[in-house]
């Protein structure tokens, strides 16, 4: 089995490259704009508070699977932008899906970060941080479901090699391939982080 598997590595590589493109943009996006909204809730002007306030909670409790579907069908799969036609591929739907969970969380962990800052709690940035990429890695296990709608990333390609095999015996080999990529990325970017916080600059 793992001689019929490790053939596929270079093929499944980049569908995990697209994996970790979606969550990438996932992440920093709803970073951004998260941490935005965090701000404007921590600084107690009641006009910019209350519309960050519901942002979040629309943010935070819409499901991303259906989020999924819903860019899928809404967002057209081309772009007339002056005469010239313009494609949307659909890693792009679904990374703007997984946005909006991701702003909701960062709304809120961002919120308790100015909280505490402005408090003088020691370890604001560490908290913020062990908890963005615990997110992170939720995120790119997340990032997967963007097969249903037929991204080119590793799941999606996983089920197109397994398609064009007449072993049944290769589906629990590649999916478990599969899910070693995620596995060792999730060991990697948590290992990264922590050395980051333990030998990184301590500034709050």
């Amino acid at each position: 089995m793992i001689a019929e598997v490790l053939p596929h590595t270079s093929y499944l590589a980049a569908g995990f490259a697209m994996n970790l493109i979606i969550s990438a943009i996932a992440m920093g996006v709803g970073t951004i704009i998260g941490m935005g909204f965090g701000r404007l809730r921590h600084g107690g002007v009641t006009l910019l508070d209350a519309p960050s306030r519901l942002a979040t909670n629309i943010c935070r409790n819409v499901p991303s699977f259906v989020l999924l579907f819903y860019m899928a069908s809404m967002i057209p799969s081309e772009l007339d932008l002056g005469g010239n036609i313009y494609p949307v591929p659909l890693w792009i739907k679904a990374s703007l899906a997984l946005i909006f969970p991701v702003i909701g969380f960062c709304s809120d962990q961002s919120l308790g970060y100015f909280q505490q800052r402005a408090a003088g709690s020691p370890g604001a940035r560490e908290t913020f941080v062990i908890a963005w990429t615990q997110y992170f890695l939720i995120i790119i296990m997340a990032s997967a479901t963007a097969s249903v709608i037929g991204a080119n990333e590793i799941v999606g390609r996983a089920n197109t090699v397994i398609s064009q095999q007449s072993d049944d015996r290769l589906m629990l080999g590649i999916y478990l391939y599969v899910s070693l990529w995620f596995l060792a990325s999730g060991l990697l970017v948590s290992g990264v982080v922590k050395a980051v916080l333990k030998y990184g600059p301590k500034v709050e």
